[in-house]
């Protein structure tokens, strides 16, 4: 059975409640030592900066030992997560309107008022965008090194003049910028927009610009050429709400909020893993060796060996986690 690791218990092994129990508990001990060994000294563990939605935060958790981890208070729940080129993270607070700019060494916090309802983030050089289903937009703020950031005018995309609720924003390697829309749900790639399905709010980018989205509703991942051609699909159920590849982009995660599981795609090959809680943020660790699932009511992460597709470790995180990234020691 998988540990959990947590501030004041390093290794107990209690599992929040009995359903998550009985579904983990065919979790053979050697796995545990299996993942000892990932954590030898040559292979510790990167922080995972973790975004506390409920508890209105920002988490700096290290997954070797837990009762180190430092919290950093924000004025609302942040979302999304973006590290910025001189190392500090932006968080976009949706319920407040803000975007929080949080500087992980000395833990100092600027709040960007920007209203409507910020979410999705990504970074176009030293601009950046964020989507706002309230004004059906991406936003733009630039950043100037001398004046701060200001706002400028929205990216301009057609498939937002009569709405379609944009969620997740990413820049492509060509340059081009990536959108998902919920309503209709569709992904708009440069100027190709292409049909996902119901609910389509996350993306991902592989390396060579390919990109996987997510219908939640309809249960569907696809794989999309830059240019909008289907390279692959995905009928995995379970309401997938995020997807993440690997650093090699040979698997790629999705969370199934629905089905209390990640499901990993290789090819062909899809692999269920039963997690703990309702699963939402996503992290490999920067080898591919793990990724992380976070618990979006619960307030946990477990840890899953990518190998074997089996869980590790549930590590406790504040009171309700989202987006989740990984740090650099």
């Amino acid at each position: 059975m998988p540990a959990r690791l947590r501030r004041g218990d390093r290794f107990s092994r209690a599992v929040r409640g009995e359903a998550t129990a009985l579904v983990l508990a065919s979790v053979a001990a050697v796995a545990l030592a299996a993942f000892a060994l990932t954590w030898s000294p040559s292979h510790v563990p990167e922080p995972l900066l973790v975004a506390d939605l409920r508890g209105h935060a920002l988490l700096i958790l290290d997954p070797a030992d837990p009762e180190a981890t430092r919290r950093i208070a924000l004025p609302g729940g942040p979302h999304e997560l973006l590290r910025l080129a001189d190392g500090r993270v932006v968080g976009s607070l949706e319920q407040s309107g803000a975007l929080a700019v949080v500087d992980l060494d000395t833990e100092a916090v600027e709040i960007l008022e920007v209203g409507g309802l910020p979410h999705g983030l990504a970074l176009d050089g030293d601009t950046l965008l964020v989507t706002d289903r309230s004004a059906d937009a991406v936003r733009r703020f630039f950043l100037n090194r001398v004046d701060g950031w200001r706002e400028i005018a929205p990216l301009e995309a057609p498939a937002f003049e009569d709405g379609g609720w944009p969620h997740a924003v990413a820049v492509l390697p060509s340059g081009e910028v990536a959108v998902t829309s919920a309503d209709p749900g569709t992904v708009v790639l440069g100027a190709h927009e292409a049909n996902v399905g119901r609910t389509t709010e996350t993306l991902a980018v592989r390396s060579d610009g390919a990109v996987a989205a997510a219908a939640a509703t309809d249960g569907v991942v696809v794989l999309l050429a830059p240019d909008g051609t289907l390279l692959g699909r995905w009928d995995v159920g379970g309401r997938p709400v995020r997807v993440a590849f690997s650093p090699d982009g040979g698997t790629l995660a999705v969370a199934l909020s629905a089905g209390h599981a990640l499901a990993l795609i290789d090819g062909d090959r899809v692999r269920r893993v039963p997690v703990e809680g309702v699963p939402d943020g996503l992290a490999f660790s920067s080898d591919g060796r793990v990724v992380y699932a976070s618990d979006v009511y619960g307030g946990a992460v477990t840890a899953v060996d990518v190998a074997s597709a089996e869980v590790r470790a549930i590590l406790e995180a504040g009171e309700g986690t989202g987006a989740l990234l990984v740090a650099t020691r």
